[in-house]
């Protein structure tokens, strides 16, 4: 039976992934299928993780940022004893980020247009691409770092996916109105609060351009490669071995940055020359990561990650979609797979694994 109430309650997680509550009366210990319901005692006075590393079927609780030990929780803050950093709560969201939060636009109409956006992504491309990696799987593990709206997160815990997503930036103010809002926090990914070898699969979407620059735009700072490797290393880290990193963004190889700097208003893109590091080349990806202990990079076909749901909605748009559409058809061909790093394909999408894995397939 599963209690609930008013009153406080502590939680234990145990080794076998299971879920013990204290304090309600009539509470009953609950399985690895009740245990998502956990998620939701955000409320409680007092949550003890006590499994390392997590097993197949338990649940995914944070750890802090900084020391990596267990928090403690009440309805107010969130506290760890063992280096004495607390956290705190906004819009019922864990608030976990140590250092700055991304500064990025929150505008009403964007973040729509991003919902509708991730809801093509998530069921064109990435449940597609992921039941690929884990044929015949159950709930494998997945963090979505910086997941922007969290519309992902919902998508794929429906899919069947046990996943959490993180993001710093100020979309996050639409979470509380995500079906699985339990399952985002707001933390930055340079200090994961996960432990190590926690998930099967970590992804992001343009997230690295974003990293190493003057607040929300494409200027660079002097020590950005260092900014990235943090967390090139930390999505590293809390892989497990053989488990997979999908990243994806703009290719600096492409004279035309098509996916920043254009709006409604300003639909021309922006030029890229392809010696400004804001945006990442094949090349630049497979350094960072083979540096941080990943192998076996490939390229992975784009077909259906871009649906250019709002360029569609005008015969203008849709005009301006079709050569863009043809170029990602044509280099999610198997036979033409190496141009997708090259200048004519104007977004990638990498596979890396965990050193300590096996060869990937082709794509």
């Amino acid at each position: 039976m599963w209690s609930a109430g008013a009153g406080k309650a502590s939680v234990e997680v145990g080794e076998a992934g299971q879920v013990q509550i204290h304090a309600f009366p009539g509470a009953e210990e609950v399985g690895p299928k009740q245990a998502e319901k956990a998620r939701d005692l955000r409320n409680v006075v007092s949550v003890r993780y006590h499994s390392s590393p997590m097993t197949e079927t338990g649940p995914i609780f944070p750890v802090c940022p900084l020391c990596r030990k267990h928090l403690e929780w009440n309805s107010e803050s969130i506290a760890c004893r063992h280096c004495g950093a607390s956290f705190s709560y906004e819009n019922r969201i864990p608030n976990l980020i140590v250092g700055e939060r991304f500064d990025d636009d929150d505008d009403r109409a964007r973040s729509e247009y991003e919902v509708l956006s991730n809801e093509h992504l998530s069921r064109e491309y990435l449940i597609p691409t992921f039941r690929r990696l884990f044929p015949g799987r159950e709930r494998p593990k997945v963090l979505s770092l910086g997941c922007g709206v969290g519309t992902d997160i919902d998508l794929l815990t429906e899919a069947g996916f046990d996943i959490v997503g993180i993001d710093c930036g100020n979309r996050s103010r639409l979470w509380p109105e995500r079906k699985h809002w339990s399952h985002l926090f707001l933390a930055n990914g340079k200090c994961l609060p996960f432990e190590d070898q926690t998930f099967d699969l970590a992804y992001c979407g343009c997230v690295f351009p974003h990293v190493g620059v003057e607040g929300d735009s494409n200027r660079v700072v002097p020590n950005y490669r260092e900014e990235r490797m943090k967390i090139a290393r930390e999505m590293t880290r809390v892989i497990k071995p053989q488990g997979y990193i999908m990243v994806s963004s703009p290719n600096r190889k492409f004279p035309v940055d098509l996916f920043h700097g254009r709006s409604p208003e300003q639909p021309i893109p922006r030029l890229n020359p392809p010696w400004n590091p804001f945006l990442l080349s094949a090349g630049d990806y497979e350094r960072m990561f083979s540096e941080a202990g990943c192998q076996n990079a490939r390229t992975l076909p784009v077909k259906g990650y871009w649906g250019f749901v709002r360029m569609k909605q005008s015969w203008k748009g849709r005009m301006m979609a079709f050569p863009i559409d043809t170029v990602f058809s044509m280099v999610s061909n198997p036979g033409l797979g190496f141009l997708r790093g090259s200048i004519v394909n104007p977004w990638l999408a990498m596979l890396f694994r965990r050193s300590g894995g096996f060869q990937l397939g082709s794509w």
